[in-house]
Order: structure tokens, then C-alpha cells, then sequence
């Protein structure tokens, strides 16, 4: 598969983003359709109060709400550049509600999640919802992130529905990378371990793909092995599998994706 179309979300109080610089890059590497997407929506609290005063202030939000669209769009459409054929698209929703409801319009979801606790997380992208809803890749920029470098490429693997899917979907991005490497955190059988390892790379050599490997000793069980394993490496993209436990530990955002989910330092790679 080739990336043909690509989201990314831009966020309406700050459009020039990394995940907009990211993407822009991205789509200019791949040749790719790039579909700019907004979404906001006035603050609910409003439509339970009584009176006329809610219906104005309301009235109020919605306008400041389609203000604030038009401008992401105006952002949008100055930094990306006329030779990549572009869209846009508005909604008055969640960027995670309207991400997931454009997903099937496009091959791969570019976005930047944030960790405020405050009103603000509504309304911006609530990553792990997005990653099991939306039905496609995401990669998550990292805060820093200017280009879309694809040099050095880091699988975490465990040999799992989530990791053979994130695989095969990362393909036309491993495709364009110099080196690969994959890794799989030592749980107790290094012989099976070894052995998933090999047949990946024997699985990615049939897709003229090069690629080491690396199962990773972790005596003192340290929960971001495998994320500071890619940092110290230098890796351009961490390519993972997400949340392979029950739903609900995928609701409570559970386990090693939601670990990694807090690094902001890394570029993510994410299919479930």
C-alpha cells in the first residue's frame, strides 16, 4: 500500500503546529493528498442553564467557534504549498469525534495530542480514543517535531494481532527508511522471542526491507525501556500496537501504549 491521503489535525488555537509541519513535510516525501482538519464546539455548560442570557452566550461561543475555524483554515491553506493537492474540512465537534467520523477518507491520521488536564482536553485529541475508534494508522508528533524524517525507524514488537497490524501498515514508511531496527522486551522466553524477531525480519526481507533485531534484557523492570531504547538510539519513528489488553484496559488506557502515550519526545506510530 501507498499513502494516497493523509489527516492531519490542526488545531485551532495554534495552526502552525508541529503536527502541521509534520504533515505537510510528510505529504510532500509521499506525493500524498493532504486533508487539513478543524473541529471545536461552543462550551455545553451553557445549554443547561435557563434564560436568554445562556442562548446569548451561547450565541456568542458558536460565532467565536466559526471564527476560529475560518482561521485555522486561512493557517492551513497559507503554510501548506500549491504542488501538494490539499483539502480542508470543518466540524463543530471534538477533534477526536470528527478525526474518527473523516477517517475513512484517508490512509493515515497525523496529530499531536497534549496532556493538560484542564476544559482544553475535550476539546483537543484524545489519542487513545482515536487509535481504537478511527480505524486507521495515527502518528502522534512529537512537541519538537519540524520534518518528517524517516532515517532511523524503531519497531517495538511483541508478536501480537496490534504489532502485525502496525507493521503492515507502517510499510510504505519503512520502505523509505535507512535503517530499521525492531525490538521486543525480554518476558521470560528468550528463545521464542528471538524466534517472533526473526520471522519478522524475514517477513519485512520478502518486502525488500532491511532490518536488525534486538531482544532487549530488562532485569529492573523498567516500565519506558522500550521508548528510552528508541531515544537513545535517535530514532525518527517508534512503529507500535495499541492496546492489545481487554477494553477495559483500553478504556482506563492501561499498559505499555499508555506509558508510551505520555512521552512527548518521540514520533508514534500507532495501529490497533
Amino acid at each position: 500500500m501507498e499513502l494516497r491521503s493523509i489527516i492531519v489535525s490542526v488545531d485551532v488555537t495554534t495552526p502552525d503546529s508541529a503536527a502541521l509541519r509534520y504533515a505537510i513535510d510528510l505529504a510532500k516525501t509521499t506525493s500524498a493528498e493532504l486533508i487539513g482538519l478543524a473541529a471545536d464546539q461552543p462550551d455545553l455548560t451553557f445549554a443547561g442553564m435557563d434564560g436568554g442570557v445562556a442562548v446569548d452566550l451561547y450565541a456568542m461561543e458558536q460565532t467565536e467557534v466559526e471564527t476560529q475555524l475560518k482561521r485555522a483554515e486561512e493557517a492551513f491553506r497559507k503554510l501548506v504549498p500549491a504542488s501538494i493537492k490539499s483539502q480542508w474540512l470543518a466540524y463543530v465537534t471534538t477533534p477526536t469525534a470528527a478525526l474518527i467520523d473523516a477517517a475513512a477518507t484517508a490512509d493515515l491520521i497525523v496529530t499531536a495530542s497534549k496532556t493538560t488536564t484542564t476544559f482544553q482536553e475535550v476539546q483537543s485529541t484524545n489519542l487513545g480514543e482515536l487509535v481504537v475508534a478511527s480505524g486507521r494508522p495515527v502518528i502522534d508528533v512529537s512537541h519538537d517535531a519540524t520534518k518528517a524524517r524517516l532515517d532511523k525507524v524503531c519497531i517495538g514488537w511483541k508478536d501480537t494481532r496490534e504489532a502485525r497490524h502496525a507493521v503492515a501498515d507502517a510499510l510504505p514508511l519503512l520502505k523509505r527508511a535507512k535503517e530499521i531496527r525492531a525490538v521486543t522486551i525480554d518476558e521470560g522466553d528468550y528463545a521464542a522471542e528471538k524466534d517472533s524477531l526473526d520471522a519478522l525480519i524475514a517477513w519485512l526481507r520478502k518486502h525488500d526491507i532491511a532490518a536488525s533485531c534486538e531482544v532487549i534484557t530488562n532485569p529492573e523492570g523498567f516500565v519506558d525501556v522500550l521508548e528510552s531504547t528508541a531515544l537513545s538510539w535517535n530514532a525518527d519513528l517508534l512503529v507500535i500496537g495499541g492496546y492489545g489488553h481487554s477494553r477495559m484496559r483500553e478504556w482506563l488506557f492501561g499498559g505499555m501504549t499508555r506509558r508510551i502515550l505520555r512521552n512527548n519526545s518521540l514520533n508514534r506510530f500507532i495501529s490497533n
